[in-house]
């Protein structure tokens, strides 16, 4: 490799800070599909307003020198948007699984040992800088959260949480290289080198056989089960750990600075759609929902993961995690009459807190929250196999853009209405940059979606389709450049309530009509949607619906087939089973009466 990890930081552009008019003019056009004449009209001359207004000038020169000394103007209020909110990581974090970690008639703890080994060796790789750079057409990626993967946590605190990172990389100096292992409730601390070297997986075999056999009976006092509950009330607990007791900091600072957690636990399921909800709601024993990463392996070797969203994108978690299942593939199994009792390994240790008394109440109070919202959590793993990125690759279309129309498809087909809709867009090519929204419902969507309830001609929904087909890949192509109109939006709140605190008080009535909400904004968007990439195999997952109302649909493109995550809460509002029904009938549609002959 002629070019380390992070050689392009520096050089990658500043995220650009958009026009205001531009930005209200684009999402003056997303409402036309949601709210009345009357109301798009308000909300209208609402926002011409502003644009002239002096409140709307200083706002946005703010922002203007906010850019003009930043590489990144967002970065700090984007992180501040995950850890200043207060409900349960379990409403926040991403779950995912491992396809090609499993395999047959391999035991959990050799499955498990690879794992840990083979992520230490990614770990190892980005120590070294030798993570191959992303590139998207050519063009250098920001590698900031290829640092941040490992020796991470998301700190409970008032008023806000914080993001504590511990991962050096080789020229920095000395960084953790120890992980959590969680048994039963059972909270062990395993280190993965000694003399500078990494050690083997039949050396960790044998730690995991040890802390197995040392962790049989559940511990249904840990304090595991806390990392789930409302962030303020965690954080009121933790701090009360920490002043009765020195040694409970120093556990703390142990856990939240491991290159990550893995799980061994005794469960098992029977498919893929009760592997992906157990990521995140199998067990409140499962996972210390605070750290970057918990791999979970299951009684019958499967493998699934939960991850602290803030932190990193999926994308990017799912490379180390694909890496180590490919390495397993390569070596599926180990020959464990080889492993000799009297290997030299590091004996785990296990780390137990100091509670008392009032602490283990809350325990009991955090395992009813969390089965009370694991119950009422339905999470369905849909594959579509009737055409992928191949067929339309030959048509010289895109999979994504398709598959977003069919989707707002089967949310009309199911709850006879147009869905506000979130997709994701990377905007990595800038410097630290993350992501940005594509409001993804377009007015020409929904002239398409009309046609089709009217039964209009073949000829007209073909129209009408690339109308909409080529509205939103021109919002995507803006999103990409950091010309959406969300993180914008996002800077204007910051920035009226920065300079409130200087004593200047500013209004942006547009965003507080109600036509905001309604079109999504303020986490109410019914549709959230993510492209989690063409990785046949690869890694996929999912996190719960922005809104009770909404559904989460995360999917990735393979050569031949499409796979889909799809969640929604069990009430009388969403139909999950209904939703993926109608999700096939939309893409067979799409492909035998849109693109036909094309």
């Amino acid at each position: 490799m002629t070019e380390s990890t992070f050689s392009h930081q520096e050089e990658l552009p500043d995220l650009p800070l958009p026009g205001l008019e531009e930005t209200i003019d684009k999402y003056l056009k997303s409402l036309i599909p949601i709210i009345t004449k009357d109301e798009l009209n308000d909300v209208t001359n609402l926002a011409k307003k502003f644009t002239n207004s002096e409140s709307g000038h200083r706002m946005q020169n703010f922002l203007e020198l906010k850019s003009s000394t930043s590489k990144n103007w967002l970065e700090d209020w984007w992180y501040d948007a995950y850890t200043t909110n207060r409900e349960s990581l379990l409403t926040q974090n991403m779950g995912a699984i491992i396809p090609k970690s499993f395999i047959q008639n391999c035991s959990q703890v050799s499955i498990a040992s690879q794992i840990i080994h083979h992520m230490m060796t990614y770990w190892s790789l980005v120590r070294q800088e030798k993570i191959q750079v992303t590139k998207s057409r050519g063009t250098n990626w920001d590698m900031y959260q290829v640092y941040n993967l490992f020796n991470s946590c998301r700190v409970p605190a008032l008023p806000k949480d914080k993001i504590e990172r511990y991962f050096r990389t080789e020229a920095e100096g000395g960084c953790p290289s120890h992980v959590i292992i969680l048994c039963n409730g059972h909270i062990w601390k395993m280190e993965t080198v000694l003399d500078k070297q990494l050690i083997g997986t039949s050396e960790i075999q044998n730690c995991l056989k040890y802390i197995k056999a040392n962790s049989t009976k559940i511990d249904e006092n840990t304090i595991v089960k806390l990392t789930t509950l409302g962030r303020d009330t965690w954080a009121l607990i933790r701090e009360s750990l920490i002043v009765n007791s020195s040694q409970n900091l120093e556990i703390f600072k142990t856990i939240e600075s491991a290159a990550f957690c893995l799980t061994l636990s005794d469960d098992f399921v029977e498919n893929d759609s009760e592997l992906m909800k157990y990521s995140i709601f199998g067990s409140s024993l499962n996972t210390y929902c605070d750290k970057n990463l918990n791999i979970i392996v299951l009684r019958d070797g499967k493998v699934c993961l939960q991850a602290e969203h803030g932190n990193v994108d999926a994308i990017s978690l799912f490379a180390p995690c694909d890496f180590a299942a490919d390495q397993l593939q390569i070596d599926p199994k180990l020959n464990e009459e080889t492993l000799q009792n009297n290997i030299s390994t590091p004996t785990p240790e296990r780390v137990k807190f100091l509670l008392t008394g009032s602490v283990s109440s809350r325990i009991s109070e955090a395992e009813r929250n969390f089965f009370a919202l694991s119950s009422r959590t339905n999470v369905n793993v849909y594959h579509y196999s009737n055409f992928g990125a191949t067929y339309c690759k030959k048509r010289k279309l895109y999979a994504d853009t398709i598959i977003q129309i069919a989707l707002q498809m089967a949310y009309l087909k199911t709850h006879n209405k147009l869905a506000p809709t979130y997709e994701t867009a990377s905007t990595r090519k800038f410097y630290h940059g993350r992501t940005e929204t594509v409001r993804s419902l377009t007015p020409d969507l929904a002239d398409y979606l009309e046609a089709c309830e009217n039964s209009a001609t073949n000829e007209t929904l073909k129209t009408l389709f690339f109308d909409a087909y080529n509205s939103h890949n021109t919002l995507m192509d803006a999103a990409r450049e950091g010309k959406g109109i969300d993180r914008h939006f996002v800077g204007l709140r910051n920035a009226q309530s920065a300079l409130k605190s200087y004593g200047e008080d500013h209004e942006i009535s547009f965003l507080d009509h109600s036509s905001f909400a309604a079109s999504g904004g303020n986490g109410n968007f019914s549709l959230s949607t993510s492209f989690l990439g063409y990785n046949e195999n690869g890694c996929f997952g999912y996190v719960v619906p922005m809104c009770k109302d909404g559904y989460g649909a995360f999917y990735r493109i393979n050569a031949t087939s499409l796979t889909f995550t799809i969640s929604n809460y069990l009430d009388d509002v969403t139909n999950g089973d209904e939703f993926c029904e109608n999700l096939e009938y939309s893409l067979d549609f799409i492909k035998n009466v849109i693109l036909t002959n094309e």
